[in-house]
C-alpha cells in the first residue's frame, strides 16, 4: 500500500526524524490568524443577513402601514360624507369623523402604554437576535 504519513509530518523538517516546536508554533499561529479570519468572515455574513432581514421587514411593513394609512383615511372620508348627508351638513359629517378618529386614537394611545409597547418591543428584540 505505501508508507502511510506520520501525522506530524506537517511539524517536521526535511531530514529529521521528528517533530520541531519551532515549526509546530508557527503552524499553530497559522491556523490561529486563519480561524480568527474565517470568524471575521462568518461574522460578516451573518451581520448583512441579519441587515438585510430588517430592510426587507422595514420596507414591507412601511408599505403595509402606507396602504392601511390610506384606506383608514378614504374610509373616514366616506364616514365624513355619509355623516354629513344624514346631518344634511358636510360640514359637521366631517367634524363628527374627526371626533371619532380622535377617539379611537386615544383608546389606541391607552391600549398601547398599557399593554402592547412592552410586547412589540420584545417581539422586535426576539427577530433581530433570530429566537423565536
Amino acid at each position: 500500500m505505501g508508507d502511510p504519513t506520520p501525522p506530524y509530518s506537517r511539524y517536521t523538517r526535511s531530514g529529521e526524524d521528528g517533530p520541531d516546536i519551532g515549526l509546530y508554533l508557527q503552524a499553530v499561529g497559522e491556523d490561529a490568524k486563519d480561524w480568527f479570519e474565517a470568524q471575521k468572515a462568518l461574522t460578516r455574513l451573518e451581520v448583512s443577513e441579519q441587515l438585510g432581514r430588517l430592510a426587507s421587514n422595514l420596507i414591507l411593513v412601511a408599505v403595509a402601514g402606507l396602504i392601511a394609512t390610506t384606506a383608514l383615511m378614504l374610509w373616514f372620508v366616506a364616514l365624513a360624507l355619509w355623516f354629513g348627508q344624514l346631518l344634511a351638513n358636510n360640514a359637521l359629517g366631517f367634524l363628527l369623523a374627526g371626533g371619532l378618529f380622535l377617539l379611537i386614537g386615544a383608546l389606541f394611545f391607552l391600549v398601547w402604554r398599557t399593554v402592547l409597547r412592552d410586547k412589540v418591543t420584545l417581539t422586535v428584540i426576539n427577530a433581530i437576535h433570530g429566537t423565536d
